[in-house]
């Protein structure tokens, strides 16, 4: 669990973001708030004229308190549909920031968050955040101000009635501090469960044909029901904490309230005491306690905010990529790859040892090996998302950069997508250069959604001819002849199609990239011999001189088209 003060910083920057709209939230809540004690001053008004203590027009006063409450209800009602806009707008503008990060943090080949636990905190907790800002910290300010002008009346209309607040904020506060820390420490702990709970439920879903082939459905519930009872434990907890805390509150508000009222009552009795002030001081009581009791619940309020900015905090430690301008090589880049070595985190022994390798511009190398040996891993360290234990990876062209595009220095001119450099000099891998990569992972790659939607995800302005085109190439004209043709619906990870369908659509969309370096992981691996060799001919036939082409496979028939080979 982080430190407070990290925690309390990054709510303050979040709330600077919105002050503005949160000022003007206040605003219209303390319009409400002196609508509601105008309220019950004309209340008495009211009163004490009808029962002949007050000389003055029964009938304007009676229009007065109707207006007042009036105002009170509309100012209500606009203010709840005020916070929930800017609300809404907030949780938006955080989460696409948090998105941001996550998609742009580095990887090391081991996530250090599930994805649903990914997903809840982007959902869930944001919610708590933006919700507390937005709606608990304007009213809570309110509220003081509410408190202290009841506060303010209660000594107008009798100082000795004002004093019941001895009763009353002395066990409020120890209430809210008896459980505060206790409280944090259990919201923390709720939360990292029902993520861990989301994991479990999203993985086993997602697959269920294997869980259930495997014989393991009695073991995914048993599981479900372990961290359920952890989080009811927990839960459990923080609601003995809260309804102990909620005690220490009941008892003052009633022992208050009973004080106000024999008070009230002994007043009527000696004649010192109005109606009028009678239904005030009972109505003043409320405006007094039920601040107090809304402070009293902001607590647990502020305790979830500070969990919530916590989890938050976490993806946004996450070391960064950074900013960076695409690089885009010109013709088929070569890639040259210099004593070259890497190992996991996790792992003693390097995947890859003292590699170098001179993958030719322009055309196909057939990389193969045992499996464990590097092969995928060499394939992400070209894009850029490992980073090397040891030795470098550079691209180069053989094509010089426009010379408009670069300073007499080498650098670029910025916008530039062109090589930033004459003269043939290699460019290091970096997350700048991945654009110069057409990559087809392993396994089914497709996202939920239509087939367009897919193969547009290379390139949002492709055409249809060009869809088709793509598609002819990965042999996947089957998509044009169902019946929804290029919107025929995906489900997650490509449900509805076979696992070769998966794979030749996954192709299409790569060759929709515009750089000149096509990795093809087990691209193939799905598919019969024939549909594969129909495949990677038609690709070196297309792209055989215009791009270089990597092609990793345990199978014959890239073998038998390659022009270099890598055995790993």
């Amino acid at each position: 669990m982080k430190d407070f003060g990290p925690c309390l910083k990054g709510v303050w920057r979040l709330l600077r973001t919105v002050r503005w709209k949160v000022l003007f939230s206040a605003f219209l809540q303390t319009v409400a708030a002196a609508a509601s004690l105008a309220f019950v001053w004309f209340s008495k008004r009211v009163v004490d004229i009808a029962t002949g203590q007050l000389d003055a027009p029964l009938g304007l006063a009676i229009w007065l308190l109707v207006g007042i409450m009036v105002l009170q209800v509309l100012t209500r009602v606009f203010v709840k549909y005020y916070e929930g806009r800017i609300t809404v707008q907030a949780k938006n503008r955080i989460r696409s920031n948090v998105f941001d990060k996550a998609l742009r943090s580095t990887w090391t080949g081991k996530d250090k968050f599930h994805s649903a636990d990914m997903a809840n905190r982007m959902e869930e907790d944001i919610r708590v955040v933006t919700e507390f800002i937005c709606c608990d910290i304007p009213e809570a300010f309110v509220t003081c101000l509410q408190l202290v002008a009841a506060v303010i009346m209660l000594f107008v209309f009798s100082s000795s009635l004002a004093w019941i607040l001895i009763w009353i904020m002395p066990v409020a506060v120890v209430g809210a501090r008896l459980y505060f820390r206790r409280m944090r420490s259990l919201t923390t702990e709720i939360r990292t469960i029902d993520g861990r709970i989301n994991g479990h439920l999203q993985e086993t879903l997602q697959h269920r044909v294997l869980v259930k082939t495997l014989g393991s459905v009695g073991a995914s519930q048993e599981e479900l029901e372990a961290l359920q009872e952890q989080e009811l434990d927990r839960t459990v907890s923080r609601l003995g904490y809260s309804a102990l805390s909620r005690g220490f509150m009941s008892v003052g508000f009633s022992a208050g309230y009973l004080v106000a009222f024999i008070w009230g009552v002994l007043g009527l009795k000696d004649g010192s005491v109005t109606y009028g002030l009678m239904v005030a001081f009972l109505q003043m009581v409320g405006q007094v306690q039920r601040p107090v009791a809304n402070l009293a619940l902001y607590v647990p309020a502020f305790i979830k905010s500070l969990s919530s900015e916590e989890r938050l905090m976490e993806i946004g430690e996450l070391p960064q990529e950074g900013a960076y301008a695409d690089v885009l090589l010109e013709g088929a880049p070569g890639v040259r790859v210099s004593g070259l070595s890497f190992s996991y985190e996790e792992r003693g022994t390097e995947v890859i040892s003292n590699l170098s390798f001179d993958f030719k511009p322009g055309q196909m190398t057939v990389i193969t090996g045992p499996t464990g040996e590097g092969k995928s891993t060499l394939a992400q360290l070209l894009l850029a998302l490992l980073e090397p234990t040891s030795g470098r990876i550079e691209l180069y062209s053989p094509v010089l950069p426009d010379s408009s595009s670069v300073l007499p220095d080498g650098s670029a001119v910025q916008g530039s997508s062109v090589m930033p450099t004459p003269n043939l000099a290699a460019v290091p891998i970096s997350p700048a250069t991945r654009c110069n990569f057409m990559y087809v992972p392993q396994g089914n790659s497709l996202l939920s959604g239509s087939v367009r939607a897919n193969l547009l995800m290379a390139r949002p302005t492709a055409t249809d001819e060009e869809l088709r085109e793509v598609l002819h190439l990965a042999a996947a004209d089957f998509v044009l002849d169902l019946p929804d043709g290029l919107d025929t619906s995906c489900a997650e990870i490509g449900r509805g199609l076979s696992e070769g369908q998966a794979q030749r659509i996954a192709i299409a969309r790569a060759l929709l990239r515009s750089g000149g370096i096509l990795i093809l992981d087990e691209a193939t691996s799905a598919l019969d011999p024939s549909t594969e060799q129909l495949v990677l001919t038609r690709i070196k036939e297309r792209f055989g001189q215009s791009k270089t082409i990597i092609c990793i496979t345990h199978r014959p028939a890239a073998s038998q088209l390659a022009d270099l080979h890598l055995a790993l």
